[in-house]
């Protein structure tokens, strides 16, 4: 799947774009295994969040890149910065009660669904993350989400910052390709935080399916650069399918990771 810019993509820009695309996509794509994954499990339907909410971040991710398309960013860290406490959510009250039904976690959970707040997070079993990983990786969580953040209250900075970047004819359409890159850096790690936080809410099979089929070899998949969803994989190298591969396959895996 890919889509397309409205307006000729410079050659200085083709390779952001294109990373744009990963990224998104890359996304897109984990969504649509874990809903077919669970088509025939009809305690998933009955009970999951996710079963109706991956339509809510469908169009979120859909939006952000045609708007990245568009050189529009601002709106696409808005919408991303929804996205991560939206996983955080979803995680949450999947761990909490999975097997009661969507109207008893909406009705037991209000209060945590309504505060703008991702201090659940922290009350999340992260069990496919190291006990030494747990704690860095919350606080970049936290560190992600403070920034995106500055970017939905009109704040002097978010207004220094327009200023700034119109004063420097860095308009819509008129993104660097610094830009560009900082944007999809920023997203890449906001998406890679919400996969971790939802691989922790779906059943454990999904996870299993996902990141190591009857091959055994690595996912070719953009997000197995991050260390966390990296350190995710690790958490399956048990699997037969991996054994005759394993120090290949751990190889490839450390050296993979770029952020």
């Amino acid at each position: 799947m890919k889509i397309t810019k409205s307006t000729d993509i410079t050659e200085e820009l083709r390779v952001e774009y294109e990373r744009t695309q990963q990224i998104v996509l890359g996304f897109v794509q984990w969504l649509q295994f874990c809903m077919m994954d669970t088509a025939r499990d009809p305690n998933f339907t009955k009970n999951h969040l996710l079963s109706f909410l991956h339509q809510d971040i469908l169009e979120t991710l859909f939006g952000v890149l045609s708007h990245v398309l568009e050189g529009i960013h601002t709106p696409s860290v808005r919408e991303s910065r929804y996205l991560l406490e939206l996983s955080i959510k979803v995680a949450f009250i999947q761990s909490q009660n999975y097997f009661s039904t969507i109207e008893e976690k909406l009705t037991e959970f209000d209060k945590e669904i309504k505060a703008p707040s991702i201090s659940p997070m922290k009350r999340i079993d992260l069990i496919y993350l190291n006990e030494y990983t747990r704690p860095t990786f919350l606080e970049e969580v936290g560190q992600l989400y403070g920034f995106a953040s500055s970017f939905v209250h009109v704040t002097p900075k978010s207004i220094e910052y327009r200023q700034n970047r119109v004063g420097e004819g860095r308009i819509i359409g008129k993104e660097s390709k610094e830009d560009l890159a900082k944007l999809n850096d920023l997203l890449q790690s906001i998406y890679a935080a919400s996969l971790v936080f939802l691989s922790h809410s779906v059943p454990q099979y999904v996870v299993g399916d996902w990141h190591a089929d009857s091959s055994g070899e690595l996912k070719q998949w953009h997000y197995i650069k991050s260390k966390y969803i990296a350190e995710i994989d690790s958490t399956l190298d048990y699997k037969a399918e991996r054994k005759e591969i394993l120090k290949k396959l751990i190889q490839e895996r450390s050296l993979g990771v770029q952020f």
